[in-house]
């Protein structure tokens, strides 16, 4: 492993150094993709625009945020684009100048290495694995007057755990008397069925405290390109975009995105699979010895391995050298115990890890 690197999902370089493979020849379950693909109307707009790359990108992404606009119903100048969310994370750190940050645990690890890069200290509160992993929104409450800013994922990386509109409004209520942000990432909303129970989205740039994170790299399958969202009041928008590098978003991100965004059709067939997949994958993964599957909202499952008796770490490099790649959650702050997540995908695939993961617990090692 790299040094200083921190282990995420989807490193197929890495992979193939490790396991002797192609990179094309793994299964890749480490990363929380569309099991689709992305939309083949952005992969022809794709091979149609491929002279723009002559040429700069519009830096300002005029098409993409109105496309974005149309679709997540938020005003073009609550809207900024970025080189994937993760661009945006650490722009918030720096502009924001967060130097005391909370957030629930486990959770995506790149708001605390954010914050830590901008000098700062990152504070978890541990949710329970008894109940769910449901975050503890009582401690959250009472340690947010202590912190400039809190991260809220939802549904949660990775655990798939949703939070609860009502709980999210307690908290931006919190949050405006003691001065600190609340920053919603909701980069896998999109495989949320009912999503518009769930999104704060539509009250983006109404609350001078609220920030949110879109991702375009997981639902419309575009993380080669990098491309992601930020919603915020205007001013703060302007401030994040005098301080962010230049020409960030490549054009054939912004061409991809934008196609993407119209691809109705896609959305429908993207949602009606993974459903379907999700169910039929954690039925038959909690059906094999010493797996516990915890339920999720999102295109993910969190896989307990603990009465297995292998380690996480075990498990991913066995499965590696099957050509079968699941994320090792033992960096996850705040998750201990035998975790590994496994994205969902198609049926045909999903097969394989069954098979492939049956076949280490039963001791078959080759």
């Amino acid at each position: 492993m790299d040094a200083g690197i921190p282990p995420h999902g989807g490193n197929l370089v890495r992979a193939a150094r490790e396991y002797g493979l192609s990179p094309r020849d793994f299964l890749d379950f480490s990363a929380n993709i569309n099991p689709l693909g992305p939309s083949p109307a952005a992969l022809q707009a794709i091979r149609d625009n491929l002279w723009q790359i002559r040429h700069y990108p519009d830096p300002d992404c005029r098409e993409l945020k109105a496309a974005l606009s149309r679709y997540l119903k938020v005003d073009q100048d609550c809207l900024l684009t970025g080189n994937g969310v993760a661009e945006l994370i650490y722009l918030l750190a720096r502009v924001l100048d967060i130097r005391r940050a909370l957030a629930p645990a486990p959770t995506f690890s790149e708001y605390g290495l954010a914050v830590k890069c901008n000098g700062g200290v990152m504070r978890y509160a541990v949710a329970d694995p008894a109940g769910g992993f449901v975050p503890p929104v009582a401690e959250l409450l009472r340690l947010l007057p202590e912190n400039d800013a809190l991260f809220i994922c939802t549904p949660n990386n990775p655990t798939g755990a949703l939070v609860e509109r009502r709980e999210l409004e307690q908290l931006l209520d919190a949050a405006a008397g003691c001065g600190a942000m609340v920053i919603v990432d909701e980069a896998f909303m999109d495989f949320v069925p009912e999503r518009e129970q769930y999104s704060l989205l539509p009250r983006a740039g109404q609350h001078p405290n609220l920030i949110l994170l879109y991702s375009l790299t997981k639902f419309f399958a575009l993380p080669g390109l990098r491309l992601g969202a930020l919603a915020a009041p205007p001013p703060l928008i302007r401030r994040l975009k005098e301080a962010r590098d230049p020409w960030s978003v490549n054009a054939l991100a912004q061409v991809a995105g934008t196609t993407g965004l119209a691809d109705k059709e896609y959305m429908a067939a993207t949602r009606r699979l993974v459903a379907e997949e999700q169910v039929w994958l954690r039925e038959r993964l909690n059906a094999l010895p010493g797996i516990n599957v915890r339920p999720g909202a999102a295109n993910f499952l969190l896989v307990d391995a603990g009465a297995a008796g292998c380690s996480a770490t075990e498990l991913v490099h066995l499965l590696g050298r099957r050509g079968v790649l699941v994320r090792d959650c033992s960096n996850f702050p705040g998750l201990r115990g035998a975790y590994i997540r496994v994205a969902v995908r198609r049926r045909e695939e999903n097969r394989v890890l069954v098979e492939a993961l049956a076949a280490v617990l039963n001791g078959d090692r080759t």
